[in-house]
């Protein structure tokens, strides 16, 4: 199995809020243009955007989103924070963008002869359910629901390695990276502890894939690999292709490549961290 995995795109933003790197959303034409020399010429099986695909939600924003993530193969939605900033998001997405989902649910599964990839976007505030308020704090949790969901389909499937993604991270990037005096973008330990538990559980999830933060990172705990990516449309445009066997995961972090782009794109040295080190970005683990 081999897929394409990117995050944060944005679409819609104007002006350009959150980022690590100098943003470009309004190129994702563009951007997505280029993508689809490698889908072709990699023999990608499908891609997973990790969310934040639009930067609001509106019925006209989505719409233009998704014909731009028309690709040469399907493309699959975990709903990000910004994709979910109005309390009627999920009724909108699935009206107006349901080919990126399955069974018209947030939460869905890509199955494979050895490996079961879940989709579960975290929620964000206690009591309310695929709703971010902007002004509110983030607090990023999983439903009891989900959970159960999760271990259920996680039981039904001994025999097969499990993904999960999700948009929030597990983990921040640690000071040895960065080179900052603390964890940039923490997470809560709630939500580190409920990942903790699965994956001490059920030592057969391999990996967890999450966007959010906008940067590189990969930390292994156990038998389980924690992976995060920088956004697609900062600079240099980042994305990871996956392959995935019986025997091992290898994680490749590509960038668009800027001598097909008819623009210039900045680059903040100073913050080269946000894409990392060789280990930082690239993996090929054995099980």
């Amino acid at each position: 199995m081999r897929f394409i995995y990117l995050t944060d795109t944005h679409i819609g933003a104007n002006p350009v809020g959150y980022h690590q790197q100098p943003a470009y959303p309004d190129k994702i034409a563009q951007l997505l243009d280029i993508l689809k020399d490698d889908i072709s010429n990699e023999s990608v099986d499908f891609v997973i955007h990790g969310g934040d695909m639009v930067d609001y939600c509106q019925p006209d924003v989505i719409q233009f989103a998704n014909e731009q993530f028309t690709l040469p193969v399907p493309t699959f939605l975990c709903l990000g924070n910004h994709d979910l900033d109005r309390k009627d998001a999920l009724d909108v997405w699935m009206q107006h963008a349901p080919n990126l989902f399955v069974n018209a649910s947030p939460n869905f599964k890509i199955i494979r002869d050895s490996f079961v990839i879940h989709v579960v976007p975290n929620q964000w505030e206690e009591g309310y359910e695929y709703y971010w308020n902007e002004s509110g704090a983030q607090f990023p949790h999983f439903t009891n629901m989900q959970v159960k969901q999760l271990i259920k389909t996680i039981e039904k499937h001994p025999d097969k390695k499990h993904i999960i993604i999700t948009h929030s991270p597990v983990f921040g990037m640690d000071k040895e990276q960065s080179g900052l005096d603390e964890v940039l973008h923490n997470v809560p330990a709630q939500f580190q502890q409920t990942f903790k538990n699965l994956v001490n559980t059920y030592p057969n999830i391999k990996m967890i894939l999450s966007g959010h933060s906008h940067f590189n990172t990969i930390k292994q705990i156990e038998e389980t690999l924690f992976v995060n990516v920088s956004s697609f449309v900062e600079t240099p445009f980042n994305y990871k292709i996956i392959d995935i066997t019986d025997e091992w995961i290898n994680i490749e972090t590509r960038q668009i490549d800027r001598n097909k782009l008819d623009f210039t794109p900045m680059y903040n040295k100073e913050r080269a961290y946000v894409q990392g080190k060789n280990k930082d970005k690239n993996l090929l683990w054995y099980f």
